[in-house]
């Protein structure tokens, strides 16, 4: 009887933490993944922080106003690349994002950055994937 007991016990810690684990991973809940879009403009604030990072964009919307974008990256780690001072704020960046169901919330989910004026990119390299 105990050892059954211990079994449920476990096998039902596992579904409850197993499930938690797998939510924290619903960006179809917030991001449309079928689409892509691009924004063109320059960064004003970088929070590399677990478990996601994220990057403010000031760029103009699809009516042209100027809006504040907020892009969701991977964690701190994931996004800092070896040896690279990585992207400061005041540069002029392309970002590639999948975007908020809500078209007025001005976010999206990190596919790809790139900076212009040298090149520098993330997001089309193994391992550069917002998870």
């Amino acid at each position: 009887m105990k050892t059954k007991m211990a079994v449920l016990l476990i096998v039902g810690g596992i579904f409850v933490f197993g499930a938690t684990g797998y939510a924290h991973h619903s960006f179809g809940a917030t991001y449309d993944l079928k689409k892509q879009i691009t924004i063109e403009g320059k960064l004003v604030q970088v929070m590399l922080r677990n478990p996601h990072s994220f990057f403010h964009v000031e760029a103009p919307d699809e009516s042209g106003q100027m809006q504040r974008w907020s892009v969701e990256g991977g964690g701190a780690t994931q996004m800092r690349q070896e040896g690279d001072k990585g992207l400061q704020v005041g540069d002029r960046i392309k970002v590639t994002v999948n975007p908020a169901r809500s078209t007025e919330a001005h976010r999206g989910r990190l596919i790809s950055i790139v900076r212009p004026s040298d090149g520098w990119s993330w997001g089309g390299r193994a391992g550069q994937v917002v998870d």
